[in-house]
């Protein structure tokens, strides 16, 4: 087996006490492919022994609440480079996520967006946040804490105390819960 095909070291499962509100974790994660999706050049796809098409690739999360054993978490993603110009996308239940010292900035033809910008501080260098990357707010997430994870940074608190709860909040109000 080549190196590229090892997981790096520091993905390691984490004491539940570790997914504080507002760390950003990246996880090796797998979901159904919707009709019409293509893969990019960090992503893959397979199909199940049923022909269910499936997307695997490494996903950005920002953990929102803790409780034993799992996390409530919103993804942090670029939808293949696009942005919320990408078709299909609800600019209004998004906001753009950046670098702590970097500039929020919307992609050429984007929308303005739901939520205001949030910065991340990121714990190594060797991390990187493209300029594509949007929080859907309005995708609760539920991570499991006996995965491997690897913790890159935090939401800047008042960020997430000011912006990031307020926009989960407000997406969860407007849900059809009936």
């Amino acid at each position: 087996m080549s190196n590229s095909n090892i997981l790096d070291e520091r993905y390691v499962v984490q004491p539940s006490a570790k997914f504080s509100p507002g760390e950003v974790f990246k996880i090796y994660w797998s979901e159904p492919l919707g009709a019409g999706r293509t893969q990019t050049a960090t992503e893959y796809e397979t199909r199940s022994h049923l022909g269910q098409k499936f997307y695997f690739g490494f996903r950005r999360f920002i953990v929102i609440a803790n409780d034993e054993g799992h996390c409530t978490c919103v993804p942090i993603l670029t939808y293949e480079q696009r942005g919320c110009t990408k078709r299909g996308v609800k600019p209004s239940k998004h906001g753009i996520v950046y670098a702590k010292g970097g500039q929020p900035l919307l992609l050429e033809r984007e929308p303005n967006l739901g939520f205001d910008p949030v910065q991340l501080v990121l714990d190594y260098g060797t991390e990187k946040i493209a300029k594509e990357s949007r929080i859907n707010y309005a995708k609760l997430v539920t991570v499991e804490h006996n995965v491997k994870v690897f913790f890159i940074g935090r939401i800047v608190q008042s960020d997430f105390v000011n912006i990031v709860t307020g926009a989960v909040d407000k997406c969860w109000m407007v849900k059809n819960r009936r």
